[in-house]
């Protein structure tokens, strides 16, 4: 005889799918333009993706802060699963052959065609520091509420992106250009990423506690 199914406790909420659906877009979109060098201010180099990226932190914060630490290792297996895919195909599609008339082909393949060096690089930076964002987060709020939310994201997001830094900046362009230069980028990165957050920290916060109330209400749509 069956076992009667047992009731979820913890029902995926629609404004936690939203929060989980932007957390991956932001992540497969800092992926694909990772290998795009830009020059800020006529003197700062940096990649590309240091426009969208550090939202991937706050998102991963305020998913730790609302729905907890395993929901926000599931979104970010989720992002790893989504990039892999990307990746592949953007690899499967280059391969094939173009016609002539489109004299595009070299362009488009260099934008998604990932270098298989910066695509192993990113994937493992990103895990490597979303874990270790996600770990020092969790054990600092333990059973508080929202209390000390900034000084939490900030301190994880800080550990996390230099970590992130670390790893990818040197396994993606070693040897590509002078050491001065990624000793610079890696620097460069961490600072505008932190200083990004902590700008942005007010409208953060305002929106993580937005996103909890909304969460809490939808959960009382399930009768829990």
């Amino acid at each position: 005889m069956r076992k009667p199914c047992k009731k979820s406790t913890t029902p995926i909420t629609y404004i936690q799918l939203v929060v989980m659906l932007v957390y991956v877009v932001a992540i497969l979109i800092s992926n694909i333009i990772s290998s795009r060098q830009t020059l800020f201010f006529g003197m700062f180099e940096l990649t590309g993706a240091i426009i969208i990226y550090p939202i991937t932190y706050i998102l991963s914060d305020v998913i730790s802060e609302v729905f907890g630490y395993k929901w926000s290792r599931r979104t970010c297996y989720l992002a790893f699963g989504a990039n892999i895919v990307l990746a592949l195909i953007g690899y499967l599609i280059c391969s094939l052959p173009s016609p002539e008339w489109w004299g595009d082909a070299a362009a488009f393949s260099t934008v998604l065609k990932a270098v298989p060096r910066i695509t192993i690089a990113s994937l493992i930076s990103f895990v490597v520091g979303d874990w270790i964002n996600d770990v020092i987060f969790s054990k600092m709020k333990g059973d508080k509420d929202h209390k000390g939310y900034g000084f939490r994201a900030i301190l994880s997001s800080f550990f996390g992106v230099l970590f992130d830094s670390l790893i990818f900046i040197p396994l993606a362009f070693i040897g590509t250009m002078p050491i001065s230069v990624l000793l610079n980028m890696i620097v460069l990165q961490v600072i505008v990423k932190i200083c990004y957050e902590i700008i942005i920290l007010p409208i953060n916060t305002v929106v993580m506690k937005k996103i909890s109330k909304t969460h809490q209400k939808q959960l009382q749509e399930f009768n829990l």
